[in-house]
């Protein structure tokens, strides 16, 4: 697997464990009574949010680039034959 699709996998799980410890620790604070200020809860939840955001714009920006005339895939399928095959659309 490419080094960018594990970094978005990676990603998604750090994001599934970070909500989800979340979620545990607003129920324990509310479990508790806990009336204190949680802006610190709040980081921990958004900032992760805000890294998937910009690491996924940027691999979409990536694979636009890889994928138009001059890109590195679109090239590569030129130059093996793919324009005017029965697999796809002629490039």
């Amino acid at each position: 697997m490419e080094f960018s699709k594990r970094l978005i996998r990676d990603i998604r799980w750090l994001l599934w464990a970070v909500t989800l410890g979340g979620l545990a620790l607003a129920a324990c604070c509310i479990r508790t009574g806990y009336t204190g200020a949680l802006p610190w809860l709040s980081a921990m939840v958004g900032l992760p949010w805000t890294a998937h955001g910009t690491v996924c714009a940027f691999y979409l920006n990536m694979a636009k680039s890889d994928h138009r005339e001059g890109g590195i895939t679109y090239e590569s399928a030129k130059a093996a034959g793919f324009a005017g095959s029965e697999n796809g659309p002629s490039i």
